[in-house]
């Protein structure tokens, strides 16, 4: 069973991952902290992207655990291969698979993962899927957003471009059917999935400024990412959107107060041990 993953393998990808996750660091070394991830672990880091949740696993198991990255991407796998190695880390590595199809022996003390269940196309299966991975007493911490495609965008004014290239993402992760409010389901998956996760649920909001902060080079850069889906799903022509000059027609077009807000709800943080 495949993702629904909108987004398309490039450079510019993996700079907006980069980027997005050093915006979310903070929350999700918390949900790590929290959760009990420690030196001399031996960790699963699920649809690792880039490779930033692997990197940070890698940095607090230490020299004496190892982490394992598993992505579909050969791409991204080999690039966040170079990341772990001009970082000097020799505890972590990545394999290019599916991570419901992967099975590890022996199994792991942890597994992690960002953003990765509002892809799949099951989220409760692909959860009963890679538990097999984890030895009892074991811990999944994991961080999904919350993208609601009903009320309005998360933009202040509603009526600039901003708002409006945030109307575009939003249509373009419909079309390609990514799961709405997934970090707020959350925690009921991971019941169903025969778990008890911890009731300490955490939440981060990221709210960006534009012109002069870095919200219109973000709502610039999902929508690159996603412009197949977004122009799919007829909300947008690619002339409409005119990719190359949209972050500057956004600064041209925002009012003298300027715009805040950000292109989805935010990220949620559960986490559970294994029976």
């Amino acid at each position: 069973m495949k993702e629904v993953y909108p987004f398309q393998s490039s450079d510019e990808e993996r700079k907006r991952l980069i980027a997005q996750g050093e915006l979310v660091a903070p929350l999700t070394q918390r949900l790590f902290e929290r959760a009990g991830i420690t030196a001399g672990m031996r960790v699963l880091d699920i649809g690792s992207g880039s490779g930033d949740v692997a990197l940070l696993a890698a940095q607090l198991v230490g020299p004496a655990g190892n982490v394992t990255g598993i992505d579909r991407d050969p791409a991204q796998v080999k690039y966040a291969e170079q990341r772990a190695k001009v970082r000097g880390l020799a505890n972590v590595h990545f394999v290019a698979a599916d991570f419901r199809e992967i099975e590890l022996t022996p199994a792991v003390d942890a597994i992690v993962g960002r953003l990765v269940l509002m892809f799949a196309a099951n989220p409760l299966d692909a959860i009963q899927c890679v538990l097999r991975n984890l030895k009892p007493g074991g811990i999944i911490a994991l961080q999904e957003s919350i993208i609601d495609y009903e009320g309005p965008v998360f933009i202040e004014p509603l009526d600039c471009l901003a708002a409006r290239a945030a109307e575009w993402f939003r249509a373009g992760f419909k079309h390609a059917g990514v799961h709405s409010r997934m970090g707020m389901r959350l925690f009921g998956l991971m019941r169903k999935a025969g778990l008890a996760p911890s009731t300490e649920i955490d939440m981060l909001v990221p709210i960006q400024e534009g012109p002069d902060g870095a919200l219109f080079s973000t709502l610039a850069s999902v929508v690159r990412s996603q412009i197949a889906a977004i122009v799919a799903s007829g909300v947008a022509t690619e002339a409409e959107i005119d990719i190359d000059t949209l972050e500057q027609r956004m600064i041209a077009d925002a009012p003298a107060d300027g715009v805040v807000g950000y292109f989805n709800l935010g990220h949620v943080s559960v986490w559970a041990r294994k029976p």
